[in-house]
């Protein structure tokens, strides 16, 4: 779905660590297991607590009625796009902003930083942007965010850029909880187990509000992080975004199903009903689609629980339902799950890491107790405080803490 005339919105472009770690507006040291963290990594430097999201809806000022039928016709101009309207388009906003219409003084904002209708004035732009931060408008937090990142008015700040968009995304702004959710998945995205999913989880939370409010963007960029590793998570965030009109959503469903990509079967039937879809859209460009489901069902998502001897279709940490001391780590789809002392294990998906102490093969153990290997099935090892973890089969495995003594 496109952005709301008007709005001004992020292109998340630069990765600078200064940026990431300023996520959760704080800083502290922490760590934990055996991976002792460095000063170049991410989760030791943040603020847990902090980073924390809580999804929540956007409130706004009260508007003037009166100002409000203002910004109405001022807005009606705007989308004509026609340069002879651009003198009373910009007397009706300038009418609205006196009354402290917040729709009117960022619509205005923008005018100024793109000399639509006004000579170009990126001070005047930042003006009425400070005025609506002012106001506590989280759409103006999320314009400062802008400034700060592109340098309109004030000397580029991506670190602080961030902060006025998580600033944004608390109050309930879906672009500022889309553009920090989108950051927070790149940054962690490389930190070890179980940072990773602990920050993972937090900016797939903030993308899923967003999503869940209404903006297509951030359903294409849960099916994107999600497409590779595990397919059958990705489609229906996809398969939501399509329905509020995404059309590279709508091509990934289509070329999914159409290439087999990722570990999918091929599925003509399915990729023709999603091409016919962006036939429409090529007709009616933005077209959203909110029978899709009816039109184009997704397949049944993969299944989670198998037995010993059948392939498994996600990858990812497997665990016995009956023995949590048994895993098996898959890394590509189709891998066979394995017995264990010549018996059938019932294996269930995690999908997502489990928290707790992890150490390599050839680290001292930290903390006494039973700790069960995860790449392969070999039952829980007692382990005491200082021996060093063993390989397995004549490799470096990972060991997990399972119960401690």
């Amino acid at each position: 779905m496109a952005p709301r005339a008007g709005e001004l919105i992020v292109m998340l472009s630069s990765r600078s660590s200064s940026w990431r770690l300023l996520l959760a507006l704080g800083l502290s040291l922490m760590g934990s297991g055996c991976h002792a963290d460095t000063d170049n990594s991410i989760a030791a430097k943040v603020d847990w607590k902090a980073l924390q999201f809580t999804c929540t809806e956007e409130r706004n000022p009260a508007m003037d009625p009166e100002a409000d039928v203002w910004f109405k016709r001022a807005r009606a101009l705007h989308k004509l796009d026609d340069e002879r309207n651009d003198a009373e388009m910009v007397r009706l906003y300038q009418q609205a902003a006196e009354r402290g219409h917040y729709k009117a003084i960022n619509n205005l904002a923008i005018l100024y930083a793109e000399g639509t209708g006004v000579p170009q004035d990126d001070e005047k732009a930042l003006e009425l942007t400070e005025r609506l931060v002012q106001m506590n408008v989280p759409m103006g937090y999320y314009g400062m965010g802008i400034h700060l990142q592109q340098g309109i008015g004030v000397k580029p700040d991506k670190a602080a850029a961030l902060a006025y968009f998580r600033r944004s995304a608390d109050l309930g702004y879906r672009y500022g909880m889309w553009a920090t959710g989108d950051e927070i998945l790149t940054a962690f995205a490389l930190e070890p187990e179980p940072d990773k999913s602990r920050g993972e989880a937090i900016g797939i939370q903030m993308l899923e509000c967003a999503l869940g409010q209404g903006l297509s963007e951030a359903g294409h960029t849960l099916g994107m992080h999600f497409a590779e590793a595990d397919v059958g998570r990705a489609l229906p965030y996809f398969q939501k975004a399509a329905a509020l009109g995404h059309s590279q959503s709508l091509y990934m469903l289509y070329a999914l199903f159409d290439e087999g990509d990722y570990g999918l079967a091929k599925d003509p039937v399915r990729a023709a009903c999603y091409n016919q879809m962006r036939s429409e859209q090529d007709e009616e460009p933005g077209k959203a689609f909110p029978d899709i489901d009816q039109r184009c069902p997704l397949p049944p998502p993969p299944a989670t629980e198998l037995q010993s001897g059948q392939p498994a279709p996600r990858i990812g940490l497997w665990r016995g339902r009956d023995d949590d001391s048994l895993f098996f780590r898959v890394s590509e789809r189709g891998q066979v799950l394995p017995m264990f002392n010549e018996q059938a294990v019932h294996w269930k998906w995690l999908p997502t890491e489990l928290p707790g102490a992890r150490c390599k093969s050839g680290e001292p153990c930290p903390w006494p107790g039973a700790w069960a290997n995860e790449d392969v099935p070999t039952g829980a090892r007692l382990m005491s405080h200082g021996h060093f973890f063993p390989q397995i089969d004549d490799r470096d495995v990972t060991w997990r803490l399972v119960r401690a003594s």
